[in-house]
């Protein structure tokens, strides 16, 4: 919560931030970096399920090699 300090000469001073609940500048700031993580997991996942799509198919060509089928 912010609020408006009364300052002596009757005006508002600075906005400042009273208790420990988060303003929602803070908890969207929050909620962005929270999203950014879960992206870069999910970025982490598709290139480690790549990776192992292309292990699996050198393995099938290498059984297919070993078989004698693939020359």
């Amino acid at each position: 919560m912010l609020r408006r300090k009364r300052l002596p000469d009757g005006t508002f001073g600075e906005l400042e931030k009273v208790g420990t609940i988060p303003t929602t500048d803070e908890q969207v700031k929050s909620l962005g970096e929270q999203l950014a993580q879960e992206k870069m997991k999910n970025i982490q996942k598709d290139i480690l399920i790549n990776n192992l799509g292309t292990q699996l198919t050198q393995l099938k060509l290498d059984v297919i090699k070993m078989k004698g089928g693939g020359d």
